[in-house]
């Protein structure tokens, strides 16, 4: 019998005490959502090619601004079931489609105010503004979206606890 066998293991840490909060790291659920942000991020990527598909091939057969409004359309489409399925891990519903053009809304403006700043009081290159802006709010766009997502997803039904627990996974 080697010496560590005859040591006594140290005693788990007791839970927290009724009324304080669990202080103990959480690196599961920040790995989480660190993988998600990543998805959301990739996801982004790919929506911006697709709008920019579907406005380059309608903007030959209709004035660009449809054009531009039918690409975005399909765009947001995408990216809601694609962060739907993908990023947050549960069905889509019409309450979460409902709520999901927030993220995007907020995107833009926050962007734009973003981009104005840069160029109007920094004297940045607009360019170089444009990106670093877009870079700013993806994080506040991450969480809208998940929020919207998340929060307007359907409950299981009862005894269907595997759609639950699916979504919970990282």
């Amino acid at each position: 019998m080697s010496p560590d066998a005859t040591r006594p293991s140290p005693a788990p840490a007791p839970p927290p005490q009724a009324g304080q909060p669990d202080s103990s790291p959480k690196p599961a659920a920040k790995a989480r959502t660190f993988g998600q942000f990543v998805t959301f991020a990739a996801i982004g990527v790919a929506n911006t090619a697709v709008y920019y598909a579907v406005f380059a091939t309608l903007n030959h057969w209709m004035p660009y601004l449809a054009a531009h409004v039918l690409g975005w359309a399909v765009g947001i489409t995408v990216s809601f079931l694609l962060n739907s399925y993908i990023t947050c891990r549960t069905r889509p519903t019409w309450r979460a489609f409902a709520r999901y053009p927030l993220s995007g809304l907020v995107n833009v403006v926050g962007s734009g105010i973003l981009l104005y700043l840069a160029v109007s009081m920094l004297g940045m290159n607009e360019d170089i503004a444009a990106v670093a802006a877009g870079v700013l709010v993806t994080p506040v766009s991450f969480l809208l979206a998940r929020w919207a997502i998340d929060s307007g997803a359907a409950a299981p039904a009862p005894g269907d606890e595997r759609v639950r627990a699916a979504a919970s996974r990282g």
